[in-house]
């Protein structure tokens, strides 16, 4: 999902302004704050933030690709459990920082578990993206220019065997191009709706025994069940994905940010 300027190398600004992932996270701490009692530690909003952009988990895929970098996908049927023990160690890290009130660290496992759960619920995130970049480069290194690896690049053991491969990701039905295109319009989307109609309503009782796992898991089979990308890839952005966004998935990627940064509280704050 986007997070717009934050993508910019070395922009001050990065992870400052608004983009998709900054305002969910913004909803999501003000509905945290909500629910949990009153007097509760956790880090601002503006301190979370600092670890989005191009300090967040994007900033590596530009910074070194293909090093390292976080997979946020989770393919139905497919599950390796890659992302989910992600999101479970940053629950760890997450609960450890706010008993120790480190806010440097904190604000950090909090973005980028954020980051994470959100990534991990957009339905663009539930194509085989990894299998795709396997069977177009001939090479698994990226191509370098000046010895810096060039993110995105499809290789190929020829010229007209790079050029096929680069225009079947980068083309106007590209694999690429389709992940952008349907996070750009949830992006917009989500630029242009209040806080407000974006807020889930999550009763008490959901908090009580909370078990992270179960509960991002029922947030994926809601999603999935839209089976939105699988549309947008076909019919292309219609005023039915966009209403379904507005009213399905991002509240429920609001939810899922909540109540991970819930389960991370000390037992003593629920």
């Amino acid at each position: 999902m986007y997070s717009t300027v934050g993508l910019l190398r070395n922009s001050k600004k990065s992870g400052k302004l608004v983009g998709t992932h900054q305002k969910l996270d913004k909803i999501a701490r003000a509905n945290l704050m909500r629910l949990a009692p009153k007097g509760t530690y956790f880090p601002t909003i503006e301190h979370i933030l600092h670890f989005e952009g191009n300090r967040g988990p994007d900033g590596l895929k530009w910074k070194s690709p293909g090093e390292d970098e976080p997979m946020h996908f989770l393919i139905p049927g497919h599950d390796d459990g890659r992302l989910i023990k992600m999101i479970l160690n940053h629950q760890y890290n997450l609960k450890k920082a706010l008993k120790q009130r480190d806010e440097v660290r904190a604000a950090f496992e909090a973005a980028w578990m954020a980051h994470a759960v959100t990534d991990g619920l957009t339905p663009a995130h539930h194509y085989p993206y990894e299998d795709t970049i396997e069977d177009l480069m001939s090479d698994k290194d990226y191509l370098k220019i000046f010895g810096k690896p060039v993110k995105g690049v499809m290789r190929g053991q020829s010229f007209a065997n790079a050029a096929r491969n680069n225009w079947l990701y980068w083309g106007p039905e590209g694999y690429m191009t389709k992940h952008i295109a349907f996070e750009y319009g949830v992006a917009l989307v989500c630029a242009s709706k209040k806080a407000k109609l974006l807020t889930p309503k999550i009763d008490p009782k959901e908090l009580k025994d909370l078990d992270l796992k179960t509960e991002f898991y029922k947030s994926f089979e809601k999603v999935n069940n839209l089976d939105m990308y699988t549309r947008f890839r076909h019919q292309g952005w219609t005023n039915d994905l966009a209403n379904e966004s507005v009213r399905i998935l991002l509240p429920e990627i609001v939810r899922a940010i909540t109540l991970a940064w819930y389960s991370a509280l000390p037992e003593e704050k629920k």
